[in-house]
């Protein structure tokens, strides 16, 4: 490793007593040509731009190949890229994360570098998900992998893990543990891959509660954000509270022409492509290249740019628009929370307040608070404001607490609310899910000259009615006080 490449400190103070942590000092990969590099919060290919718009690609390794997902069908890998690049995008996340131990370890070597010089004979480069390197195995595995690709500027990005918040194996993680973790990962990666850029995949904010993305020590964040009404929101928190350049690496609206029409992903598409470039995004993905039959819900199903029999969904063909339209318009980010970030699912019933300060009594902003009810069959989720203050909106009361904020301390309670008896609680126990993604405001007018007017499919509408819904003015209202985290 070259000497003054890191800098890792120990705050003997700083986290947990038991858990110092260790802090990153931001240096970026070794500049060089024909790779991608960061500058100024943005991707750069030998000092331009480069934009990355993202599809992403589930492959295995077989018998000394990497393989297609069983459900893409229509040829093989390269056909696949050629038809990807194609469609307009310009990289593939390519998922090779669930592996076993064993195997002949030069042979998926091997397969793998095969793998991403197609991507780049067809036009792509390649962000690699892998097996996330916690110790032992598949922490060789990386270190021989990274050694042998170092020198493959497709390969743009290593991803260590996908969606902490789902995927970590440890429960309940320490915060600064996770931080520790992905010091060492990056250790790794500078020293087997000195021109590669390195993230870990985070899922939805509530990450802050355990891997925290404002305290990992990645290159830059990559979100991943899903349904329409939380979507929005999400972004924007990302946008304001990581302090890192950030880029979606996930989204996608299910759609499989009958329950949900395909004009209704072509609109998902251009307007989250349009809110993450409006909030600073360094680049977008779309999940995924096929849909899937045998998935677990209608989501994972549906969300692909080719239906189950291989042919191309509408919003395939709409992706080559969308760096023309959005590239290089130069859009100032709205510093204006969409309408719904603080109440994302329109809840009317009740609402928790308080506020989040630190050890010496200073509000802190951007705080994440989760509450659930009684049976933890219901979450609801909000936001501290610039004066600490939230106001946690539910249908149903919530008991049990979890708030943190970015890189602050963790506090779990379970506190009931000082309500009045006897009040209403009609649909208590409604999520997310069971709204419809339609109905939410007005139409907004299609893509380059369409004509057709498509029904906005999530919250984010600025006008007098929105705001009034999702503020719950007739919520009932009862304090649970202030809430004190440590700053870490």
């Amino acid at each position: 490793m070259r000497n003054g490449l890191f800098i890792f400190l120990l705050l003997l103070a700083a986290c947990a007593e038991k858990t110092p942590m260790c802090v990153d000092d931001n240096s970026l990969p070794v500049p060089a040509e024909g790779y991608v590099a960061l500058q100024g919060g943005h991707f750069v290919i030998d000092g331009e731009e480069w934009f990355p718009l993202m599809l992403n690609y589930k492959a295995f390794i077989r018998n000394g190949e990497v393989i297609p997902a069983p459900w893409y069908s229509g040829g093989g890998i390269r056909e696949h890229f050629d038809t990807i690049a194609s469609w307009g995008y310009n990289a593939v996340r390519v998922c090779l994360d669930v592996m076993d131990e064993g195997g002949d370890t030069a042979a998926m070597y091997g397969a793998t570098r095969r793998m991403v010089q197609q991507a780049d004979s067809a036009g792509l480069r390649v962000m690699l998900l892998i097996k996330a390197p916690f110790e032992g195995y598949w922490q060789e595995y990386a270190q021989g992998l990274m050694r042998r690709l170092a020198d493959l500027p497709a390969l743009w990005a290593y991803d260590l893990m996908n969606e902490p918040l789902y995927f970590d194996p440890e429960e309940d993680r320490d915060k600064c543990d996770a931080a520790n973790t992905v010091c060492q990962w990056k250790r790794l990666v500078r020293e087997y891959a000195p021109h590669q850029l390195f993230t870990v995949a985070t899922a939805e904010p509530i990450e802050v509660f355990e891997w925290d993305p404002s305290m990992l020590a990645v290159d830059f964040i990559e979100m991943h954000t899903y349904h329409p009404l939380r979507v929005q929101a999400e972004m924007w928190w990302y946008s304001h509270y990581t302090g890192k350049p950030w880029m979606v690496g996930e989204t996608g609206l299910p759609a499989d022409g009958d329950s949900v029409p395909y004009r209704e992903q072509v609109g998902f598409m251009w307007e989250t492509y349009r809110y993450a470039k409006l909030n600073g995004a360094a680049g977008y993905g779309w999940w995924e290249f096929q849909d899937c039959p045998e998935g677990v819900n209608f989501e994972a199903q549906y969300t692909g740019l080719r239906d189950k029999e291989g042919r191309r969904k509408p919003a395939a063909d709409f992706a080559k628009t969308i760096p023309i339209i959005c590239l290089g318009v130069g859009l100032e980010e709205d510093d204006l929370p969409p309408v719904n970030y603080y109440n994302m699912l329109a809840y009317e019933n009740v609402a928790a307040t308080g506020r989040v300060v630190d050890e010496e009594g200073m509000p802190i902003e951007g705080a994440v608070i989760r509450g659930w009810n009684k049976d933890w069959s219901v979450g609801v989720n909000t936001y501290s404001d610039s004066n600490g203050y939230f106001r946690l909106v539910s249908n149903d009361i919530c008991t049990h607490f979890e708030v943190s904020a970015p890189r602050c301390s963790k506090v779990k309670f379970d506190k009931k609310p000082p309500y009045p008896a006897g009040i209403g609680l009609p649909n208590r126990t409604r999520e997310y899910q069971q709204i419809p993604l339609l109905g939410w405001g007005p139409c907004y007018p299609g893509p380059m000259g369409d004509t057709a007017c498509y029904p906005l499919p999530w919250a984010a509408i600025d006008d007098t009615a929105a705001h009034k819904r999702f503020e719950a003015p007739n919520a009932v209202e009862a304090s649970i006080g202030d809430i004190t985290l440590k700053r870490l």
